[in-house]
């Protein structure tokens, strides 16, 4: 990374304290390792000023699947069968999670069909059912392959 660069992510980082404090810390910097990961030392910066402050590396999910594609490529049986296991129960989970769903879209429906009876207005109410489902499995699934591609982040595959 090089120094610019570095002293972007950690002025980012550092947003939480004073512009005082902060421009103190980026001199402190400024011919600094840029090897190092700027959440460590923000981390550290934090902590020497007494804050109660945790930075964490923030990733996309492309990242975090290229993370877990890596982890596929390493061909390591006992990372395939973590995988394997995984996937099912995140298969299994967004299973479990539909049948609320159709709970409530099925309760719903019937006071729907006493009280409205009209066909459009029932359609309409299953399809925005049925894509609130769908955002919450895709949110769920986002989240579980992120977790997953953190645990492999920082082992040797």
């Amino acid at each position: 990374m090089d120094k610019e660069k570095f002293l972007k992510e950690l002025k980012y980082q550092l947003r939480y304290l004073s512009k005082p404090a902060q421009e103190e810390e980026l001199k402190n910097y400024e011919n600094a390792d840029y090897n190092e990961k700027v959440e460590d030392i923000a981390n550290a910066i934090y902590q020497k000023r007494g804050l109660n402050i945790k930075v964490t590396k923030k990733t996309s999910f492309f990242d975090s699947v290229s993370q877990i594609i890596d982890a596929i490529k390493s061909k390591n049986k006992k990372v395939l069968l973590d995988l394997l296991f995984f996937f099912l129960y995140v298969f299994v989970l967004i299973i479990l999670i539909k049948i609320p769903f159709i709970y409530v879209r099925d309760t719903i429906s019937t006071i729907f069909n006493v009280l409205v009876s009209n066909s459009v207005l029932y359609t309409i109410w299953n399809l925005a059912f049925e894509i609130l489902y769908a955002i919450t499995a895709i949110l769920i699934f986002i989240k579980f392959i992120k977790n997953k591609a953190k645990d492999y982040e920082n082992t040797e595959l």
